[in-house]
């Protein structure tokens, strides 16, 4: 399992979330133990980073800014 914070971004119209139904809704329990967002795109595919690549960077920088280990202070 993948047990340290988690993002999922993809895209509505990927296939590969609906590739086998049911999995992409059991992800957050049996892969990715602390999944702390999940964010299907509106009007992208399979390549979202390329599609949206400003909404993408949002959505990364946020999950950074919120999950991220503090650095330590010098």
């Amino acid at each position: 399992t993948i047990d340290v914070p988690s993002l999922f971004v993809g895209g509505k119209s990927d296939w590969g979330v609906y590739q086998t139904p049911g999995q992409f809704e059991r992800m957050p329990k049996t892969v990715c133990t602390n999944m702390v967002g999940c964010d299907l795109l509106d009007g992208a595919g399979h390549w979202g980073q390329q599609e949206q690549p400003e909404r993408v960077s949002e959505l990364l920088l946020d999950f950074l800014r919120h999950n991220a280990p503090m650095q330590q202070q010098r």
